[in-house]
């Protein structure tokens, strides 16, 4: 007769299905801030950059050898809220410019390279400095360092991801999601730019 007095294997299932359940949470809810705030089809471009950047970075943490265990689910957890701020600040700005009087009858993918464009140095710029907060602690040195490696190495290369998917996925999705829009929406403000004049 067999007793099992602990069960690691399945104790890890749990806490790794708690934090994909988490990381499902954490997607919706961006995705549902997104489209109080910008609008069903700005949020359904950035929903399509969550999971193409979680994809990318998934493919590299398996090409570099690390497992799906609670750390690298908690880096990508971690980056969450981090590496849709590309993706955010691109769509707002399209928009933004989609629906400035001055480009009526032009064409969205004129728009979308404009306005890409102009927040391409910033969204550079902001990209590398959490990167360069975050990567000097894929560096620590003893029994830690290959402990905690994952979360740095999974969040840095989330955000060039998301840097990426930025420039190339979320001009096209919004090429596709936006132009159906058609010329009713030049010139007029969302209900958060109202709220936020008054």
């Amino acid at each position: 007769m067999v007793t099992v007095t602990r069960n690691y294997g399945e104790t890890a299932k749990e806490k790794s299905n708690e934090l994909l359940f988490h990381m499902l949470i954490a997607i919706v809810s961006v995705s549902v801030l997104i489209m109080v705030t910008l609008g069903l089809r700005e949020s359904g471009i950035v929903a399509t950059a969550i999971p193409v950047t979680l994809a990318l970075t998934l493919a590299l943490l398996y090409l570099y050898g690390y497992t799906l265990n609670r750390v690298t689910l908690f880096a990508l957890i971690f980056s969450i809220g981090i590496l849709v701020d590309d993706a955010i600040v691109v769509v707002e700005n399209i928009v933004r410019h989609y629906r400035l009087p001055e480009n009526r009858g032009r064409s969205i993918l004129d728009v979308a390279v404009e306005a890409v464009d102009e927040v391409g140095n910033p969204t550079i710029l902001a990209t590398f400095t959490v990167i360069a907060a975050i990567i000097p602690m894929a560096f620590v040195r003893g029994l830690m360092g290959p402990y905690m490696r994952p979360i740095p190495v999974g969040a840095s290369a989330a955000m060039l991801f998301s840097l990426i998917v930025a420039f190339i996925v979320t001009p096209w999705a919004s090429f596709r999601l936006l132009k159906k829009e058609g010329e009713a929406t030049h010139g007029t403000e969302g209900w958060s730019t109202k709220l936020y004049r008054r």
